[in-house]
């Protein structure tokens, strides 16, 4: 990232601070203690839709103040006891906006799951021009709590497409479509047939040129509680007319992912910022290192190189992304919480493949100090 760069997202950063500023200076609604109760946490509603409008939840929309913030300046109940507190600050929302101005907001979560506060949310909210809002809610059987799905406006609908949502609802190689109605705001389930691309989330849904087939792309894969989501490698459409799905690509590229066999989280997020604390040491910033064994820098200096000779690989722009170039081939590692998810954007040979598999596996035992293990994952995307 050049130095323009840094500016622009500075400055980006610096204007979201003031709006957020702003939005949180308007003061919350004066209610009574039963008032605030009645309103204070996520419900199921057993209409499609709902109305559920209230002055708490339209003046958390409109601010967008967290749960525990929210709760603290009403000096609510522990969410610890009282369950999850109502919020429109969320995760994997979608955000649709129409010809009238008007923007449509669906779903999303709050929080990681070991938070008190945490939700998935299952209702739509419009947001008007002139600041009013109308805020619906859906029976859980009829659609189920979302996050990380695409909307994709279509004519006087808007077709919801995947989502992560709790593990207990996930269905793997499934892919849930929803289609909401502009006018009416009911909701209903499509049923599709075909190849679906599973259950697929953080993806990109863009309506195509016919005006009713949407393509389909990018994203990850869930595969199962026992395995760890992949990146989706290939691209689909889906016909809305007839609820047709259609494979659009069946990459052949190697993939294969490593996590420790104590299923803890990965270590090396906590051993990049110890290097970056050594390297900047005239700062005086603490490590942060927590680990009884010393930070293994120099596994770290040849993760994902075949040898001394293979250059350094190169960060992306996002955080946890490393890219090296072997034989010709891209090679990218992911680095999630639990583990590496490695693929090479084509085939490599035989043994070279083995020998970077064997040499990837025995830097991350040395970064973990721990025992892991290396699942290949099938040619294209995983099947089930």
């Amino acid at each position: 990232m050049d130095d323009q760069d840094v500016d622009e997202e500075w400055a980006r950063e610096k204007a979201e601070d003031e709006a957020d500023r702003l939005r949180k200076a308007e003061s919350a609604p004066v209610l009574s203690t039963d008032e605030f109760l009645t309103w204070r946490s996520p419900r199921q509603t057993g209409l499609n839709p709902t109305r559920m409008d209230n002055p708490l939840w339209q003046w958390l929309v409109r601010t967008r103040w967290s749960a525990y913030g929210a709760n603290n300046i009403y000096k609510g109940p522990s969410s610890f006891d009282a369950g999850p507190m109502w919020t429109f600050e969320r995760f994997g929302m979608s955000e649709t906006r129409l010809p009238s101005g008007r923007v449509i907001h669906i779903g999303g979560e709050h929080e990681d799951s070991y938070d008190p506060d945490f939700f998935i949310y299952n209702d739509a909210i419009i947001v008007c021009p002139d600041g009013e809002i109308a805020i619906y809610g859906y029976p859980v059987d009829e659609f189920q709590p979302t996050d990380f799905h695409t909307a994709t406006r279509l004519n006087e609908s808007i077709v919801v497409i995947g989502g992560l949502g709790y593990p207990e609802r996930r269905v793997a190689g499934t892919t849930p479509v929803y289609r909401l109605s502009i006018h009416t705001m009911s909701i209903e389930r499509v049923e599709t047939r075909g190849e679906s691309p599973g259950w697929i989330y953080k993806h990109t849904a863009t309506l195509g040129a016919d005006g009713q087939t949407i393509l389909v792309s990018g994203g990850e894969l869930w595969t199962g509680n026992d395995r760890p989501s992949v990146e989706n490698i290939d691209s689909w459409t889906l016909n809305t007319q007839t609820g047709e799905w259609a494979r659009l690509t069946e990459r052949k590229w190697q993939r294969w992912t490593i996590r420790r066999l104590d299923q803890k989280p990965s270590r090396l997020w906590h051993l990049r910022q110890a290097r970056w604390s050594r390297d900047h040491a005239d700062l005086g910033m603490d490590s942060g290192w927590i680990f009884a064994e010393a930070p293994d820098f120099d596994a770290l200096e040849m993760l994902y190189r075949l040898d001394e000779e293979t250059p350094p690989p190169t960060a992306g722009k996002e955080f946890n992304v490393f890219t090296v170039v072997i034989d010709g081939l891209l090679v990218r590692f992911t680095e999630h919480r639990f583990w590496v998810e490695a693929i090479v954007e084509g085939q490599l040979i035989q043994a070279r493949l083995d020998a970077l598999q064997r040499k990837t596996l025995a830097m991350i035992e040395r970064v973990e100090a721990a025992p892991c293990k290396l699942e290949k994952l099938p040619d294209g995307n995983f099947e089930m």
